[in-house]
């Protein structure tokens, strides 16, 4: 039962992150285990019509005893669990062509299409040299298409957080950005640290989760928690 907690706690950990960064553009910048609070609850497991039903026929069963009832006593619960994130002290909103920038790289992951997220990346800069240097734009769009290809490679032994490390990934594509003088902006950096910080406490509650699997309603639809 453990394991599955914890299992359930990295699927909600996961979704919300990416909800942060692709839907609502307002990421939690410090979530490291000290800033997350869980909590439980049980409730009711059936519909309420029903439980309203089970409800009326236990009292009608038990008029003539004087017993209380109430609905905790006739309808079964479940455990719910959600997590709060705690001081928001710190957050990160990307501009429009980070943020742009960061979804087509994820696709480019999903779909492996590296070259072509290196190009839009080049092509949305305010500030690059690459167009300045003969093959400047083929060089930063092939070492992304590298970057992508690696990774997308992890795909036959399964991209889980005990396998892979997206924020490396980030962490690398924002090197060649400066060797080739294509200008992010600064808040990338902190979704790259918040990424590896999120990376390893998902590892710690279950790495066995799959990136792919929770990132794609994200980059290819309109996710949810």
């Amino acid at each position: 039962e453990g394991l599955e907690v914890r299992r359930e706690l990295g699927s909600i950990l996961l979704r919300a992150f990416l909800k942060m960064v692709f839907l609502d553009n307002f990421s939690h910048s410090d979530l490291h285990p000290g800033n997350c609070l869980v909590l439980t609850k049980e409730i009711p497991s059936q519909d309420m019509f029903r439980a309203f039903w089970n409800f009326v026929n236990q009292i009608t069963q038990q008029e003539t005893t004087h017993s209380s009832t109430s609905a905790n006593d006739v309808q079964p619960t479940k455990t719910v669990r959600k997590i709060v994130f705690l001081d928001a002290g710190i957050v990160t909103a990307l501009n429009p062509n980070d943020q742009r920038n960061l979804r087509d790289l994820f696709r480019a992951v999903i779909l492996n299409e590296g070259y072509e997220a290196g190009r839009l990346m080049v092509e949305r800069a305010k500030f690059e040299r690459c167009s300045q240097v003969p093959g400047g734009i083929e060089a930063f769009a092939s070492g992304i298409e590298g970057i992508v290809k690696e990774f997308h490679a992890n795909r036959k032994s399964g991209l889980s957080l005990g396998a892979v490390r997206i924020g490396s990934l980030l962490a690398r594509v924002l090197d060649l950005c400066r060797v080739h003088g294509v200008e992010m902006d600064p808040s990338m950096a902190s979704i790259v640290v918040s990424t590896l910080v999120l990376e390893g406490l998902g590892r710690s509650l279950d790495p066995n989760l799959n990136l792919i699997d929770f990132a794609i309603p994200f980059i290819l639809g309109r996710g949810r928690v």
